[in-house]
């Protein structure tokens, strides 16, 4: 059988921080005039409301603004580091950023994400794996489900936290209930050993195997085929029952896309 495994080494990251992070409110104690001023000026040149839409110009004054300690724009400006909207793709420019903002309360799960990674590989920052534990427990607690998976995995391993089964078996199963194919592989993975779980189930092993591979696990299929040879007739036909209910619950969770967000 493989071995557990982190969204291609946590490439996962390459995540949408999403456009309409432009619009978020911060609410702050005192705003400055002029600050508010570069603000309000940068998004209408980042959507061209009343203007030419010009992203540089965009960042330029949402970057002025961000200088000035604002929150808000510091977000922005990290988000737009990363994705490399108006200005070049720069993981420690973004970092340092979404950083400043998280500190002073302004973040989302997936930026919470974004700087879990950045401790867990030394990425513009020192590693620090306990850092990249709270960065990835704050954005699992907030539902991301590759940071759960993450968290699950360095749980598994043992670093930055005690080796504890039960607590990675705990997130890679709210992961693989929020539909990722990764996290849903680890979890057959984990009934197969029987790590995390009271024993080894070879029918929960499959049923969750059988739903990574539906969502195109390779891997997965793999190791589904190989438990279905060690199954008889009525554990294949109760695995298979299961693995369509998970599926169906699963997908009748996912929100429609919002049409009117841009990525």
């Amino acid at each position: 059988m493989k071995r557990l495994k982190t969204r291609n080494s946590i490439c996962c990251l390459a995540v949408f921080l999403g456009l309409a992070v432009l619009f978020i409110s911060t609410a702050q104690a005192k705003k400055d005039p002029y600050t508010e001023s570069l603000k309000f000026n940068a998004q209408k040149y980042y959507w061209g409301n009343e203007v030419r839409q010009n992203l540089p110009k965009s960042f330029s004054l949402y970057l002025q603004a961000a200088q000035k300690g604002d929150t808000e724009a510091q977000f922005i400006v990290g988000g737009m580091y990363f994705k490399g909207v108006g200005t070049e793709k720069n993981p420690k420019e973004a970092f340092k950023w979404l950083y400043k903002a998280a500190v002073n309360g302004e973040s989302t799960p997936q930026s919470q994400k974004i700087l879990g990674q950045a401790f867990l590989l030394g990425n513009g920052v020192p590693q620090n794996y306990t850092k990249s534990i709270q960065w990835y427990e704050k954005a699992s607690e907030n539902g991301d489900h590759d940071a759960q998976n993450e968290l699950a995995f360095l749980y598994y391993v043992g670093k930055g936290v005690e080796q504890d089964f039960t607590a990675s078996f705990k997130w890679f199963e709210k992961a693989a209930k929020g539909g990722l194919a990764v996290a849903q592989y680890n979890v057959g993975i984990m009934w197969y050993t029987g790590n995390g779980v009271e024993k080894p189930d070879m029918i929960q092993a499959y049923t969750w195997l059988s739903l990574a591979a539906a969502n195109g696990h390779q891997d997965a299929s793999a190791a589904s085929k190989y438990i279905e040879t060690v199954l008889n007739a009525s554990e294949l036909k109760q695995g298979q029952q299961q693995a369509v209910v998970l599926y169906d619950q699963i997908n009748a969770q996912k929100p429609e896309p919002d049409k009117e967000e841009q990525h």
